[in-house]
C-alpha cells in the first residue's frame, strides 16, 4: 500500500488545492485570494472586529493579517475606523464595494466546492461537512 494515501493531511491539502485553484481563478478579477475572501467573510459576520480577533479566529499570524487589511483596504472592500474603547486599534467594516464581491462570488464558490466534491453522495458531503466541523471547533 502507498503511503500517500494514508495520509489525511495529504488527502485534505490536496482537496483543498483543487478548490482553492478553481476558486482563485473566479476571484482574480477582484485581485483578491481565497484567504482574504475569507476575511471579508468573517468581517460582514462580525462588524466592527480587530485584526486581533480576526486573526485568532482565523487563525492568521498577525503580520499576515496586517498585509491582508492594507490590500482589502486599499481595494475599498473594508474600512478601519479608531475604537473607541482603545485607540491603539482599529474596527474593521465592510464597505458596500466589498459586499459586492463576497455577493457576486458566494455562488461561484458553492459550484466550486461542489464540483470537487461531486463523487460524493449528498450524505456523504454532508457528513464531511460534519466532521470537519467538529475537527475544526475542537483545535
Amino acid at each position: 500500500m502507498e503511503k500517500w494515501n494514508q495520509s489525511y493531511g495529504f488527502l485534505l491539502g490536496k482537496v483543498l488545492q483543487k478548490m482553492e485553484t478553481n476558486f482563485v481563478e473566479g476571484l482574480s478579477p477582484f485581485e483578491i485570494n481565497a484567504r482574504q475572501y475569507g476575511v471579508l467573510l468573517f468581517i460582514e459576520g462580525n462588524p466592527y472586529s480587530s485584526q486581533k480577533d480576526i486573526s485568532e479566529n482565523l487563525q492568521i499570524d498577525r503580520t499576515t493579517m496586517v498585509s491582508h487589511i492594507d490590500h482589502l483596504e486599499g481595494l475599498g472592500y473594508v474600512e478601519r475606523t479608531r475604537n473607541p474603547n482603545d485607540r491603539r486599534s482599529y474596527s474593521l467594516l465592510i464597505t458596500d464595494k466589498g459586499k459586492d464581491v463576497l455577493d457576486s462570488r458566494w455562488e461561484f464558490l458553492i459550484h466550486t466546492e461542489l464540483e470537487v466534491l461531486a463523487p460524493l453522495s449528498d450524505e456523504e458531503k454532508q457528513l464531511l461537512k460534519e466532521l470537519l466541523i467538529k475537527v475544526w471547533t475542537t483545535l
